[in-house]
């Protein structure tokens, strides 16, 4: 896993440099007199797929807003903080996560995000407890009704490959999810 997180963070930094330099990107967008964060708060349920145990219900919230930091020429960067719990079959997973999207418009209030994130996995298994470092992999789709906010989310997320308990190692896993949310 070790070679994995190395290289998802050289191709990520590889692409967000090649980025920078072809276009007209906006550093510190926040400093900008009309910046709006536009801050979505949501409730997450939907279905994780842990490769140690069968899918079942995952529970979390999700705090969303454009990033402080950089913005592209086209589209918005939304950064994606979420905590989220797995609990079935003896194995329990609570996810730490920034997930950064770059999101682009299909309509008016329909909008299209992808891209990586980093997190963080407490597994439980077995009476042992362990701290996985993860990468995640993901694509959100959010449709706003006023200060309503609607949003179907997929993602993949790989651990480091740590023994948790016998038959427990590493806990990569698929996340399916639907989110409700206000936007304010």
């Amino acid at each position: 896993m070790r070679t994995q997180i190395a290289l998802f963070a050289l191709c990520s930094t590889f692409a967000g440099t090649t980025a920078l330099a072809a276009g007209d990107w906006k550093p510190l967008p926040v400093s900008d007199a009309g910046f709006k964060p536009d801050v979505t708060v949501s409730a997450l349920v939907g279905s994780m797929d842990p490769k140690h145990a069968s899918s079942a219900a995952f529970t979390g919230a999700e705090l969303a807003f454009n990033c402080l930091l950089i913005q592209p020429p086209s589209g918005v960067i939304r950064s994606k903080i979420s905590i989220g719990q797995y609990d079935h079959g003896g194995l329990k997973l609570t996810t730490y996560e920034l997930n950064p999207r770059w999101t682009f418009n299909l309509d008016k209030d329909l909008s299209v995000g992808f891209g990586p994130g980093i997190g963080y996995v407490d597994a439980k298994a077995g009476g042992q407890s362990k701290g996985l470092w993860a990468g995640q992999l993901g694509a959100d789709l959010d449709y706003r009704i006023g200060m309503m906010n609607l949003g179907l989310a997929a993602r993949w997320q790989g651990t480091q490959n740590k023994q948790l308990a016998a038959g427990y190692k590493g806990a990569d896993n698929l996340l399916i999810e639907a989110k409700i949310g206000v936007n304010f």
